[in-house]
């Protein structure tokens, strides 16, 4: 009985400590990149980036298109004869150059407001698979905790049962460990649901991520390296929200201007060839067309202005929120790091009081079930322990998810800027 409890009291303790490599917590950036890319939100952004390429295409070459015209006729003279007749107009209406150059920079901006969407797809979808694999392990850890202490558990019972057949053992010692072994049941049973959950939704999310048979901790969780302020501007520099933003507030700004300059209407340029009289009468001439009326325009003017106003804000908000939450999660990664520690030390202490009650029990100064409440005490701190590290691991990463140092499609030269120290290695 001695020798099961001191067992009990080591395996509670070092649970967490296994020396594996850190690059196990986290799953590799290719398997990573490969799973969001199938993911729908990212397809959707693909479509609209898609899109905004077109209509890049069509605001290059502007809406007018050359328009025939031909109007067949006879004409009917008193007193003589009938004439085959016919008129046709070709005609096109012409862009100004300010407008054609505003066209082209409305298409560029709408192309790098799509593309920059794309991009934050992938880091949305980056920033969702870390939650969803963090609360995973979290759930997993504590599944194999429970399991574990069942079957410690079940030899126990087996072991004190025989001793009370012997006569050996109190029958109070049974009953006891028969609730505990009942309760440890019933609460692997709670955690294996949550397991399954969590599973379930991260595969529902990601059907192409690979899940291992067990997961793996480092010892010690990463501490985020370098000052807060530099990896907030970091976040900042390399925000696709802002920068899609931008473009998108340049692009009102652009259609402002441009609705601006169509106070001015395009004129409409043509030829026109009549033929009268069959073929005796015959005229060329030029013909130029300039729409009237400027109210309309000049609220269409001042409708996108007010567009434009609003993206702009749109913009300042978009700033405020990235920097706020830049703030947040590196202040986390740093919380949850000590967090952690707080948690380790609890941990040791509470194991180090689980041996002393299981040796006042062994010399008969406590009871057993004095003796199992300390053991509950030890693992559920061993437990928090376990799920502050994943947490202190989850804060890290959703950092450099948020600098883009972590599962993100680099682009040429982005992710190359200069930090004042390296990076920790978390299974990139």
């Amino acid at each position: 009985m001695k020798r099961a409890f001191v067992s009990l009291v080591l395996w509670t303790g070092v649970a967490a400590a296994q020396q594996v490599a850190p690059n196990t917590a986290l799953p590799p950036q290719e398997v990573v990149l490969q799973v969001i890319e199938a993911t729908p939100e990212v397809r959707a952004a693909e479509a609209m980036l898609a899109r905004a390429e077109a209509e890049e295409r069509m605001q290059r070459v502007g809406s007018h298109e050359t328009q025939f015209t031909v109007i067949p006729q006879q004409r009917r003279v008193d007193g003589g004869g009938r004439y085959r007749e016919w008129e046709a107009d070709l005609s096109r209406g012409v862009r100004w150059p300010g407008k054609a150059r505003l066209d082209r920079e409305i298409g560029a901006a709408g192309t790098e407001a799509a593309q920059l969407m794309l991009e934050d797809s992938h880091h949305a979808g980056a920033r969702r698979l870390l939650a969803l694999w963090s609360n995973w392990q979290r759930a997993s850890v504590a599944l194999d905790l429970q399991h574990r202490q069942v079957a410690l558990w079940q030899r126990e019972h087996a072991a004190v049962a025989r001793r009370v057949q012997l006569g050996d053992a109190a029958q109070r010692d049974l009953v006891a460990l028969e609730a505990a072994l009942a309760q440890a049941r019933a609460t692997a049973l709670q955690a294996a649901a949550e397991q399954t959950n969590a599973r379930l939704t991260l595969t529902s999310a990601f059907p192409g991520m690979p899940l291992p048979e067990a997961v793996h901790l480092p010892s010690t969780p990463p501490v985020l390296s370098g000052s807060d302020e530099a990896w907030v501007k970091l976040i900042l520099a390399r925000s696709h929200e802002i920068g899609a933003a931008a473009a998108l507030a340049r692009k009102q700004d652009a259609t402002a201007r441009r609705a601006r300059a169509e106070r001015v209407p395009d004129p409409v340029v043509g030829v026109r060839v009549l033929n009268e009289q069959g073929g005796r009468e015959r005229a060329l001439g030029l013909t130029l067309s300039i729409p009237l009326g400027t109210r309309y325009r000049s609220a269409q003017a001042a409708a996108a202005g007010a567009d434009a106003m609003g993206a702009a804000a749109e913009l300042t908000m978009v700033r405020r929120d990235v920097d706020q939450d830049a703030r947040r999660v590196v202040a986390m990664a740093r919380a949850m790091h000590d967090i952690w520690q707080q948690q380790s030390e609890a941990s040791n202490a509470a194991e180090k009081s689980a041996a002393k009650s299981e040796r006042a029990y062994a010399l008969g100064e406590s009871g057993l079930a004095e003796v199992l409440v300390v053991q509950r005490l030890a693992r559920e701190a061993a437990l928090a322990e376990l799920r502050a590290k994943v947490d202190a691991i989850e804060a890290v990463a959703r950092v450099e998810v948020d600098a883009h140092e972590r599962w993100h499609r680099h682009e040429d030269g982005e992710g190359d800027a200069p930090m004042a120290t390296q990076l920790p290695s978390l299974g990139q």
